[in-house]
């Protein structure tokens, strides 16, 4: 749960933090196959009347699970991968080969016949509860904290077109200094756009595999745009942005873009 929330936490930007909350979260989802696992094992243990038994695993139970390992495995590379750590999403294919080849050498002591199966059922649902109840709302409070956070940013482009009778040409810098201080969102970008100019940062996404982009335009004119080459080949009108939603948040002249 902490690694699937990391990148929600108030403090400076940590990309690690950003992978371990995708490697957690398709890790826990294709965890959930080891819930018909749990439930028939344990109504197979009530019907054998051996539901306080300590035994070892049976054997078909100890193969299940060991196909579904392989699977959690797999997802939480993907998950490292969609994340664009492809380092460890190598680490973790390599350490889960490396484990399935000397599983038979590890000696692990026998968990009682009883209770493994609630280990299967209730952690996977318990994590995927909270995390399908909870992130969504803390994502929500990120995003607002954020908001607040770059309200220091727009006075001081303002302050600057009032003594210079236009606003900044670029903010392009090796430093931020102007923070929004949760540990998924890197630094707020700004861009010159007609009579006024964009301000917006990404930020980690509660749906998988989709990019959330939060614009400010004082103009509402804000747009954002998948590639960059469109924008110098393409004539402006005609060109397709890729977002498929975009939704007016309560902030005044703020956006957020959705993109697949």
């Amino acid at each position: 749960m902490t690694g699937i929330f990391l990148p929600y936490v108030h403090g400076d930007y940590d990309n690690f933090a950003v992978g371990l909350s995708y490697i957690f979260q398709f890790g826990s989802f294709a965890s959930l196959l080891l819930v018909p696992t749990g439930l028939v094992w344990l109504i197979l243990n009530i019907s054998n009347g051996r539901n306080k038994q300590t035994a070892k695993y049976p054997l078909y139970f100890r193969r299940t699970a060991l196909v579904i390992a392989m699977i959690i495995v797999l997802a939480a590379g993907l998950g490292a991968f969609a994340s664009n750590n492809r380092f460890s999403a190598i680490a973790i294919l390599g350490i889960g080969i490396f484990l399935f080849i000397i599983r038979k050498k590890m000696n692990f002591q026998a968990v009682p016949n009883h209770i493994m199966p609630y280990y299967f059922v209730v952690i996977p649902l318990t994590v995927l509860s909270i995390r399908i109840t909870l992130l969504e709302k803390v994502k929500d409070n990120t995003t607002e904290f954020a908001i607040k956070q770059c309200g220091q940013l727009i006075q001081d482009i303002e302050a600057y077109k009032r003594a210079n009778g236009h606003y900044p040409i670029s903010l392009l810098s090796t430093i931020e200094d102007y923070k929004p201080l949760i540990s998924g969102i890197p630094r707020f970008h700004y861009e010159l756009k007609g009579n006024a100019y964009n301000i917006y940062f990404e930020q980690i996404s509660t749906m998988l595999g989709t990019e959330e982009i939060v614009m400010y335009n004082k103009l509402d004119e804000q747009e954002m745009t998948v590639h960059n080459q469109d924008l110098l080949r393409i004539p402006y009108n005609n060109i397709f942005h890729g977002h498929h939603k975009v939704v007016q948040l309560p902030n005044q002249h703020w956006k957020i873009f959705y993109f697949d």
